[in-house]
């Protein structure tokens, strides 16, 4: 009976404990706030959650605190001499009334910001001390005050004034007059410069030498934390390494110079990346990739990539050797195999090239090469095969703002000029041209633009003599959409693709920003591949029609429905692609 009754008194302990809870979750207090604008009234609520919870029955013995709050509240955004009324309705039990008045603000009446020491010749604080957002006339707030004072402090950092101090830092008000003024004073002391890079004692002097065309920092030059940070991301983006450690050494400073101190592991394991994807215009397909990022201290890689799917299937192999810096100077050996059964198309490509990379100024990268392509096909009903040797160039430029894979605007350019000749051997003599931009704009927020145009001629006798690696085709999710992939060019006599001499290109794309991962677009490509632009024989294709966006990390997934508005019935294609706009 005794534990009868001791299992009652626990069942009943339990109960009132959940009871208890479950009365406190119901009396958390809402709160009716009457009298201020949005911004004001936003800022109150703030910093009326941060109270701890009570009753609002129970209010009178929070009024301090209430009050407290909101008077921090409106200081924080100019408004010093608020009146504040509390009212409880009982027939609104969870729900504590306030009507304020906030009164007459304060305004900034002056502003004044003084540098000592070396920062008073620095034009970068001069251009932060123009572009400040204090304005005198406008109504005080502490969210900039705070900004501004933040803003001195960092620049004086990353510009190498390390001993710098903000001696003064005072909002000086006259809530009765509604005025305020600022005193601010940075005692910056002398700018430090950059002493000699010191390297990890495990760095070997043949990474020493590879990574040195990275290193921008001179000594005795001014101390730029943005050179630091550069310097990390470059050694980073090599590939050639799993640790990148770059520091300045304040503590060992000697004469206003700070030592760089650089700490590197090369990446020495081999690397290997699988994957399975569907394209709409290959189906389904498998990769595998093989990467060596280091081979020596030469910084030598390697790289291969193998691609398969019923109609196109690839190996290819990169072998990389900088000639300075590793990021933008140096030369590969490509080599690879391409079988493509697409459309007419039924040819086999064996293909190697040497290439010399440099990039130029206004991130242009250049690329000279000269290439060796071996390739045996049936085109519509020609069949035959060829052997080109093929100097050329290359200049490509990328430029985005924002997220990398779903930039906010930017642009993207490419360009090659590549040619063939009897002189040196080739079967065929010829000269191509081809050229793409792109365009990316946001307006309103919410909308965007993506603008595309493409442009390629071939001179050639006849375009036959070529293979199809050469020949222009066009269609397919990434030009003209609502028709399938190289399905647009000339046709021979069966009605087969044979491939063309000029290829144009257009194509314009609206989006609407519905959520923060979602869009709907609307859009229209226009373009044709022809062997003359004479009027009765080119044929312009149009494909047009809306589509749904869902932002991911790797870019944009789209889904586009696609109208070839050109053909009868205006037939639609369903695709699906995945990637950057830019």
């Amino acid at each position: 009976m005794g534990a009868r009754a001791g299992g009652y008194r626990n069942l009943w302990f339990a109960v009132v404990v959940i009871l208890f809870s479950s009365t406190l979750k119901a009396s958390e207090i809402t709160w009716e706030i009457n009298g201020l604008d949005s911004a004001l009234q936003q800022n109150a609520l703030m910093y009326l959650k941060n109270l701890p919870e009570f009753p609002a029955n129970r209010y009178q013995d929070h009024q301090p605190e209430i009050r407290e709050a909101l008077i921090s509240a409106l200081k924080a955004l100019g408004y010093y001499q608020p009146s504040i009324q509390l009212t409880y309705n009982k027939d609104k039990p969870k729900t504590l009334s306030i009507d304020i008045n906030a009164g007459l603000p304060v305004i900034v009446r002056a502003v004044q910001i003084t540098l000592n020491g070396d920062a008073q010749s620095d034009k970068a604080f001069k251009r932060l001390i123009k572009q400040q957002p204090l304005t005198v006339g406008e109504v005080l707030n502490d969210g900039l005050y705070e900004s501004l004072k933040t803003s001195l402090t960092s620049l004086a950092l990353s510009r190498g004034y390390f001993n710098a101090e903000l001696s003064r830092h005072q909002i000086r008000v006259s809530p009765q007059r509604q005025s305020a003024e600022i005193i601010l004073t940075l005692d910056s002391g002398r700018r430090y410069r950059f002493g000699q890079v010191i390297f990890d004692q495990s760095i070997t002097k043949g990474i020493r030498k590879l990574i040195a065309p990275m290193i921008t920092m001179e000594p005795g030059s001014p101390y730029l934390a943005e050179r630091v940070s550069q310097l990390s991301r470059d050694l980073s983006t090599t590939g050639y390494f799993n640790y990148v450690d770059v520091q300045p050494l304040k503590d060992q400073a000697m004469n206003d110079e700070v030592p760089i101190s650089i700490s590197v592991t090369p990446k020495t394991a081999w690397e290997l990346e699988t994957g399975i994807g569907f394209s709409t215009d290959e189906g389904p397909r498998i990769t595998l990739s093989i990467d060596k990022p280091w081979l020596g201290e030469k910084g030598h890689s390697f790289a291969s990539d193998i691609k398969y799917s019923d109609k196109v299937s690839e190996l290819s192999g990169r072998y990389k050797i900088p000639y300075g810096n590793p990021l933008s100077e140096y030369y590969s050996l490509d080599g690879g195999y391409q079988r493509n059964t697409l459309e007419d198309t039924n040819s086999q490509l064996i293909s190697t090239s040497i290439n010399k990379w440099n990039k130029r100024p206004g991130n242009w990268d250049q690329n000279f090469f000269f290439r060796v392509d071996y390739e045996d096909f049936t085109q519509g009903l020609q069949t035959s095969s060829s052997l080109l040797l093929i100097p050329g160039m290359s200049l490509d430029r990328r430029k985005v703002r924002g997220n990398p894979t779903d930039p906010r605007s930017g642009n993207v350019f490419n360009f090659k000029i590549e040619t063939s000749s009897n002189a040196w051997q080739s079967d065929v003599n010829f000269v191509k041209v081809w050229g793409r931009a792109k365009w990316l704009t946001r307006f309103r927020d919410d909308h965007r633009l993506i603008a595309r145009v493409e442009q390629g001629a071939i001179w050639v006798d006849d375009i036959q003599n070529i293979p199809p690696s050469i020949r222009f085709f066009t269609g397919g999710d990434q030009t003209i959409r609502g028709y399938s992939y190289n399905s647009i060019s000339p046709k021979d006599n069966s009605g087969q693709l044979i491939g063309g001499q000029y290829l144009t290109v257009g194509s314009l794309e609206y989006n609407f920003e519905v959520s923060e991962s979602w869009r709907l677009a609307l859009f229209i490509d226009k373009g044709t591949v022809t062997n003359s632009y004479e009027k009765d024989k080119v044929e312009w294709k149009t494909g047009a029609g809306p589509g749904i966006r869902w932002i991911t990390p790797l870019g944009p997934l789209k889904l586009d429905f696609s109208f070839a508005i050109s053909e009868p019935n205006s037939p639609l294609r369903i695709s699906f692609t995945i990637g950057p706009d830019l």
